[in-house]
């Protein structure tokens, strides 16, 4: 599978809103996806970052995770169906912030299916 695909998938669900994000993920996860991957990906393409902060703020979900920017940082963290918050992290750096609301996002996605 490639990495690319599987970070592109935002993008992929605003040119084709019928698709669904659970088979995508599916279809295009891999064993050896990491945080880390998706940081050294990030940081060469940052086009990327919108895509998945559009993402976020469209999802129509009760819970999953969250990409807040306050200020000069960057929380990402899970939510709950409660409003509980909890794997909080802060962030002033953008692409870290980013590939860990990316990775905790697919993982979450992908353990669901």
């Amino acid at each position: 599978m490639s990495l690319e695909k599987l970070l592109n998938i935002p993008k992929e669900l605003n040119s084709n809103p019928n698709l669904s994000v659970y088979n995508l993920v599916k279809e295009y996860y891999f064993d050896d996806f990491s945080e880390l991957l998706v940081y050294e990906y990030l940081i060469k393409n940052n086009s990327t970052h919108n895509n998945w902060l559009l993402f976020c703020e469209d999802k129509r979900t009760v819970e999953g995770w969250v990409f807040e920017k306050n200020f000069f940082f960057y929380n990402v963290y899970h939510l709950n169906n409660r409003n509980g918050k909890s794997n909080l992290k802060r962030f002033t750096n953008k692409d870290k912030a980013f590939s860990y609301y990316i990775y905790n996002e697919i993982i979450s996605i992908s353990e669901n299916k």
